[in-house]
């Protein structure tokens, strides 16, 4: 395990980050969103998870963080009060221009790291026309997936609730925030509330088919939760965490790894 001093960009001069180029440390852009995660949960959930992966990544494979994109497609959540969201093309011009940003300053790979499950496509999207628009100019890859991914299969082995549970604000999110941020949620908030389970549970094997229907409404009753919160606990955020972590180390080793063989 590498020790780094200083993984965020945000903290370092910018002597520091040409140094960090001249090392060729990849750079990971965190993505999220600012939308509502139930009652008991605050809005900055995603953003704040992904960033919280992409240093505790940055940490075990010399990488460096640059400041997460804190709004995203949170369209799903727009009548629910705190949510703000982008338009998927807004949200892919921004993503666009953060990484080509980077890029252009000579970072050679970006690891484009989503928290925000609407974001994935949009960012795999962008991640394609970076490379279809600069590879002429830099020499660089771009990496695009979302941070419980690689992990999952380890995370599903670790729930408590049923498939469909670990959705949206469900025991996965809630885990992971009363592990590191207990103070942010209050699960005395959630009595009475009975959230829908979902047939795109973040980690469970699924059929890969995506259906959309019509956005969750309060007035309907909607909690803005898909799956269950009520067996989230911090022992179990902090092995999740773990797993997603340890995932991801193995995924990025060795896909650099695959890389350099083949140049």
């Amino acid at each position: 395990m590498t020790t780094v001093k200083e993984v965020r960009l945000a903290h370092m001069t910018q002597d520091e980050v040409a140094r960090a180029i001249d090392s060729k440390r990849l750079v990971i852009l965190p993505t999220g969103a600012t939308e509502a995660h139930g009652p008991h949960m605050p809005i900055d959930t995603d953003s704040h998870q992904a960033e919280h992966i992409a240093v505790l990544l940055a940490k075990r494979i010399d990488a460096v963080v640059a400041p997460a994109v804190c709004y995203g497609v949170s369209k799903t959540f727009e009548n629910f009060p705190g949510t703000i969201s982008l338009s998927i093309p807004v949200y892919q011009e921004l993503v666009y221009e953060v990484c080509a940003a980077l890029i252009r300053s000579g970072f050679e790979h970006v690891l484009i790291l989503n928290g925000n499950r609407p974001n994935g496509t949009a960012n795999d999207a962008v991640a394609r026309r970076l490379v279809d628009d600069l590879d002429e100019q830099f020499n660089f890859k771009v990496t695009a997936f979302s941070y419980w991914e690689p992990g999952a299969k380890q995370i599903h082995a670790l729930r408590k609730s049923e498939v469909g549970g670990m959705g949206h604000a469900g025991e996965f999110e809630t885990s992971f925030q009363l592990s590191v941020r207990p103070e942010l949620v209050h699960m005395d908030r959630l009595g009475g509330v009975h959230a829908p389970l979902v047939g795109w549970d973040l980690v469970a094997p699924m059929e890969p088919v995506r259906t959309y229907g019509r956005r969750p409404r309060p007035a309907k009753g909607h909690a803005a939760i898909f799956g269950n919160p009520h067996v989230a606990a911090k022992e179990s955020g902090d092995a999740m965490i773990a797993a997603t972590v340890d995932a991801l180390v193995d995924k990025m080793e060795n896909l650099q790894g695959s890389y350099e063989e083949r140049r």
